[in-house]
């Protein structure tokens, strides 16, 4: 059973978001925490919605990863597409960013599977849960990450 929860918050004065208190949100899956994302107070009502929609398709897929943005909500429709356009991505050595027990506060942490392509101006951002979904776009991705290194040179 997966868990959404919502910890004590903390003043934060940060350029980037304003005045404003942020509450981090965690997942609780398998008797361990995994953080998710903050939510800020007071915050836009877009926001809130994104923020809503990505737990909803978390708690969905049971817990396995939701995505921030990007045109596709299933990271292996977006890499069918990208292989069958000829697509690279732009940074191909830094698209996968592991916060797994390395950072105090992620718990468990997660992995980011994050970039945009060269051909078009299409960033995603995925964080992932799962090890198996993991090691599976890892897989799926592996020749268009090889093909995006050729192109670079």
């Amino acid at each position: 059973m997966i868990e959404i929860i919502e910890k004590s918050g903390w003043f934060d004065r940060s350029p980037f978001t304003g005045d404003c208190m942020m509450y981090p949100i965690f997942m609780l899956k398998d008797g361990k925490e995994h953080f998710v994302v903050n939510r800020r107070e007071p915050d836009e009502s877009w926001k809130e919605k994104e923020r809503e929609a990505q737990i909803a398709e978390l708690l969905a897929n049971g817990g396995a990863y939701f995505h921030f943005h990007g045109f596709y909500a299933d990271p292996f429709d977006m890499l069918a597409e990208m292989e069958s356009r000829g697509h690279t991505f732009t940074e191909p050595d830094d698209l996968f960013v592991d916060c797994r027990g390395k950072a105090k506060g992620y718990g468990e942490g997660f992995v980011d599977f994050h970039g945009n392509r060269n051909e078009v101006s299409a960033a995603f951002h995925y964080r992932i849960y799962d090890e198996s979904l993991l090691e599976k776009i890892r897989t799926v991705a592996a020749p268009i990450i090889e093909k995006s290194k050729r192109k670079r040179g």
